[in-house]
């Protein structure tokens, strides 16, 4: 079914982007109007770092199996479109935190692996990760709308739009019901000698390697303040943190702040509002890189009638919410 509606979507950040890119794909007319100097753009700040398993006990994330072949095919396509280079795949190594740790994890070894997972004696290595250059990404999409006439740098104060806004969204009349959770993150860019440059180091945090020596660092969490300032306290914990990792000697480059438009659910908030002419696209937290293309896939099929947006991350899972 062909979509003749023209859509307005507001905010060029992460989803804004990616969610776009869908549009222009499918052929569904759309306008971005974003505002940097209003807001801005915690999608700058974003680690970028894609990875299948989550948490101490080595789980898949939600819907790897469905999210990771179709992120691995989206974004070589768009580094095409774009002419640039911002999709970086590579190993992920997790050492044992400690040998109690160790011990635990290879006793379950049998019920806990699965294919993304290489074990070795002093760690786990996560096959299918990696890291998304995200400001290049979106500088190179900026330009890209730019010279299609699809991006108005302008505030938008109406209501008929579709809304990715990140953690704004939660200060949005229309979407100031949802369980919105964010949370702070601060990350350092360091020049060192001392790590590798082939994988990226995931224990208590992360080193991301960006090449020529130079390396991202994070991150940290908070929930009390939600300023676009660095903390001295952030620079602190991230060294702690890349001493644990091994890492004594480096350079500070720049410090980085973000705010993740994460959900109490920790899913996402993506469809139309209930009962007036509004979307949203938003609350990927802190896995914005491996969430946002295949939701904006989904969404895309269901406004040209060809699916439905899975039902943990369809808005209509909070239409009691919008008819108090």
């Amino acid at each position: 079914m062909k979509n003749d509606k023209s859509f307005l979507i507001v905010g060029q950040g992460l989803a804004g982007t990616i969610l776009a890119h869908h549009f222009l794909e499918a052929e569904i007319p759309f306008e971005i109007w974003d505002s940097p100097a209003t807001h801005f753009n915690s999608s700058q700040a974003a680690g970028g770092i894609f990875n299948p398993v989550t948490g101490r006990k080595l789980e898949q994330t939600w819907l790897a199996d469905e999210l990771f072949p179709y992120l691995f095919d989206f974004y070589p396509r768009l580094e095409s479109l774009l002419g640039t280079r911002f999709f970086f795949p590579m190993p992920l190594f997790r050492p044992f935190a400690n040998e109690e740790m160790k011990s635990w994890l290879v006793e379950r070894k049998d019920q806990i692996h699965h294919d993304y997972l290489r074990w070795e004696s002093t760690g786990v290595w996560v096959e299918q990760a990696g890291w998304v250059d995200v400001v290049t990404l979106l500088r190179s999409s900026r330009d890209y709308f730019a010279v299609k006439g699809l991006l108005k740098e302008a505030q938008y104060t109406g209501r008929q739009a579709i809304f990715c806004e990140g953690f704004h969204g939660q200060q949005n009349p229309l979407w100031s019901r949802l369980p919105f959770l964010p949370a702070k993150g601060e990350l350092m860019e360091i020049r060192t000698d001392e790590p590798s440059e082939e994988y990226i180091l995931n224990k208590n945090g992360f080193i991301v390697p960006l090449g020529s020596r130079h390396f991202k660092v994070g991150a940290t969490y908070g929930w009390k303040e939600f300023t676009n300032q660095t903390t001295p306290e952030a620079l602190e914990e991230l060294t702690k943190k890349l001493a644990l990792m091994g890492v004594e000697n480096f350079e500070l480059v720049q410090q980085k702040t973000g705010i993740r438009p994460a959900t109490q659910d920790r899913r996402p908030f993506v469809g139309f509002h209930s009962h007036q002419e509004a979307g949203i696209f938003n609350g990927f937290g802190s896995k914005g890189v491996s969430l946002s293309p295949y939701f904006a896939k989904q969404w895309t099929d269901e406004i040209l009638g060809k699916s439905v947006v899975h039902p943990e991350a369809s808005i209509r899972r909070f239409y009691h919410l919008f008819s108090v």
